[in-house]
């Protein structure tokens, strides 16, 4: 059989040749039932030349010097089920990857190919009260709660804390400490900033985070909250309180303040302190999110 010869477009009236046909007609792929009526039928086959095997369902080509099958020397398709994907193993052979569960992502791992269960993501703050039931205030000028070490936020609330008859500044104390506190913000009706150094005689109302101030009357009792965020961190926490007082005395005082405790300790414990009196009355709450 002659070399294929490419392609030719012939006119209208013109006369094909035995060469012609083998050249050009008959190099298209020939079907045979086998590797051996193939060979008998083709006995010079030409480079590029193909052949369909039925007995196994296989297209070869001619190379120039034998004949190779076309399934085996190109990419084998690997998937056996709907939605598999190839990818690239190592030496660039193709490869199955089957197809992942209803909600899964495509990931890598080790440098190949794989599906994954995406991470839930974070819903925010979930708070958890860390002392069951509340603390009550009473019989002490100092109450405090500990173990709550790594909470990121932590948030401080009071309830009716009360102490005595004399005015009195509830606030709050870190790991007891009562230095590196700063802050800025509102009482009564003068804004005021505060230091947080020990050779400053006010320092935050005695050391601490006040949230509020009794009067001077049996019944004056204060509410507030404390906020807190980088509880589980070294470095600056920043923070924000605010209280009022049920005020039917002179001395009363409420705050809205903020600023920030410049210690490096993680938070373990928070105090609550009364500055004149042991507490005779009020509840805590100490919740965490780490």
């Amino acid at each position: 059989m002659a070399a294929g010869q490419g392609f030719k477009t012939f006119t209208t009236g013109e006369v094909l040749t035995a060469a012609d046909v083998n050249g050009y007609l008959m190099q298209g792929v020939g079907v045979f039932t086998d590797a051996a009526n193939r060979d008998a039928e083709i006995t010079s086959p030409q480079e590029g030349q193909f052949a369909y095997l039925k007995d196994t369902n296989v297209t070869t080509y001619y190379t120039g010097s034998a004949w190779a099958n076309l399934d085996t020397t190109g990419m084998t398709n690997p998937m056996t089920t709907t939605g598999d994907t190839i990818y690239s193993s190592s030496g660039s052979t193709p490869a199955r990857l089957g197809i992942g569960s209803t909600g899964q992502v495509l990931t890598v791992s080790g440098g190949l190919p794989s599906w994954a269960t995406p991470a839930t993501p974070s819903a925010g703050a979930n708070w958890s009260l860390l002392n069951s039931g509340g603390t009550s205030l009473t019989g002490t000028d100092l109450v405090t709660i500990s173990g709550i070490s790594g909470q990121d936020k932590i948030m401080v609330v009071i309830r009716g804390a009360s102490s005595l008859s004399s005015a009195s500044t509830i606030g709050i104390r870190l790991n007891t400490e009562i230095v590196d506190y700063w802050g800025v913000g509102f009482r009564d009706t003068n804004f005021s900033s505060y230091s947080a150094t020990n050779s400053v005689a006010y320092n935050l109302d005695e050391y601490q985070i006040p949230v509020g101030k009794t009067s001077n009357s049996a019944g004056s009792a204060v509410s507030g909250y404390f906020l807190l965020t980088g509880g589980a961190s070294s470095g600056v926490k920043v923070w924000q309180a605010a209280g009022g007082v049920d005020d039917t005395g002179t001395n009363g005082q409420f705050y809205t303040i903020g600023g920030t405790w410049s210690n490096s300790a993680t938070v373990s414990s928070v105090s609550i302190r009364s500055t004149s009196n042991n507490f005779d009355a009020g509840t805590v709450f100490v919740y965490g999110s780490a």
